[in-house]
């Protein structure tokens, strides 16, 4: 009897933990190659982010680098359109610790407050490095910067209206390979869900529609990310997921990327 009553106990137990175990993400590096399988020939990709990880950025250079070896590439950072000039220089430099140092003194990436909210990280600088060695190799890769100004009295729904428009004529000017833009997964959005809270603005995804573009959510299993909120700006842990990488059947994005976990991103300016 006690042998049948321990038997029991194991395999309640285990079908308990088995039920508790949340199934495994990805590495930024395998990741990469299931996105770029899911998003097949699409030509126009939006990378919907959240703000503040390191393996966010990590898989995006994995991405860009397996699309600049079949043609050409534009990456789009949220940062505003003035920057664009400073990420070329960049671009076109050696990639010293003084052409770091000039990147990183330019206003976007000076910021204090609810402004720091975990787009600014040495893990983007990273991935704008990675950019500039593939530039250097021969690959046709290039940067795009498409936020609005900051400080300008627009509201949300004409931000993410201004993000389309810079899109949209890049990718008119573009009349081959791809253009991948890394936004916030809210502007990734292709529809304003019924549910949304009235502050929340068309997002820029909407506004691009008939250009037939690829949206991908990314999310993390565990970890945490940075971003501002209501309470203000700070590291935020991740709800476990129960769910896994794959096609969506709302309207709001194609694909869900499920990576293993988000680590709080480097911030530039952090102690």
């Amino acid at each position: 009897m006690h042998r049948l009553l321990l038997a029991a106990l194991l395999s309640l137990a285990m079908i308990t933990s088995t039920r508790a175990a949340p199934p495994e993400g990805e590495p930024p590096e395998t990741a990469a190659k299931t996105l770029v399988a899911a998003a097949g020939d699409a030509r126009l990709l939006l990378l919907g982010e959240m703000h503040g990880t390191r393996e966010i950025p990590r898989l995006v250079a994995h991405v860009v680098e397996h699309y600049a070896a079949e043609g050409p590439v534009l990456l789009g950072l949220e940062i505003p359109g003035s920057g664009q000039p400073h990420l070329r220089r960049y671009l076109d430099s050696a990639g010293t610790d003084a052409d770091r140092a000039a990147l990183l003194a330019t206003p976007f990436w000076n910021v204090q407050g609810d402004q720091h909210d975990g787009r600014r990280s040495h893990d983007v600088i990273d991935l704008i490095e990675q950019v500039r060695q593939l530039r250097a190799q021969g690959r046709d890769v290039s940067l795009l910067a498409y936020d609005a100004e900051p400080g300008r009295r627009i509201d949300g729904n004409q931000r993410d209206r201004i993000m389309a428009a810079r899109v949209r004529a890049s990718f008119n000017a573009l009349p081959r390979g791809r253009l991948l833009v890394l936004t916030g997964n809210v502007h990734a959005k292709l529809v304003r869900p019924d549910d949304a809270p009235p502050q929340m603005q068309v997002p820029m995804g909407h506004w691009l529609s008939d250009l037939g573009p690829w949206s991908v959510d990314i999310q993390g299993f565990r970890g945490a990310h940075w971003a501002c909120m209501f309470g203000g700006c700070g590291k935020r842990l991740q709800n476990p997921w129960r769910r896994q990488s794959g096609p969506l059947k709302d309207d709001e994005h194609h694909y869900r990327l499920m990576l293993d976990r988000f680590t709080v991103a480097r911030l530039v300016g952090a102690p």
